[in-house]
């Protein structure tokens, strides 16, 4: 059942090629139209989403790195012999 689904769907696409056809962007109705222009914002939506949570998770991972630097620098000024401090 596993490997009859996909080729019977693969079979569907290429035997009936209305069902798969490009969505109106894609397949050239002029951008005057507001159907296409909804599409282009959407895709410029997404963008835009896709790249504010992914710069959220870099400037995640650079804020850590800093904030280790600044904590292993700060053990080490007030390391010392007596125990008082981190020993090296």
């Amino acid at each position: 059942m596993k490997r009859v689904f996909p080729f019977a769907a693969t079979l569907v696409i290429f035997l009936l090629p209305q069902v798969s056809r490009a969505c109106s962007v894609c397949f050239g109705v002029p951008s005057e139209q507001s159907i296409a222009q909804g599409l282009d914002l959407a895709i410029v939506m997404l963008i835009g989403v896709t790249g504010t949570v992914l710069g959220g998770v870099v400037s995640f991972f650079i804020y850590m790195s800093r904030r280790g630097k600044r904590i292993n620098r700060i053990l080490n000024l007030y390391d010392s012999s007596n125990g008082n401090g981190r020993a090296h």
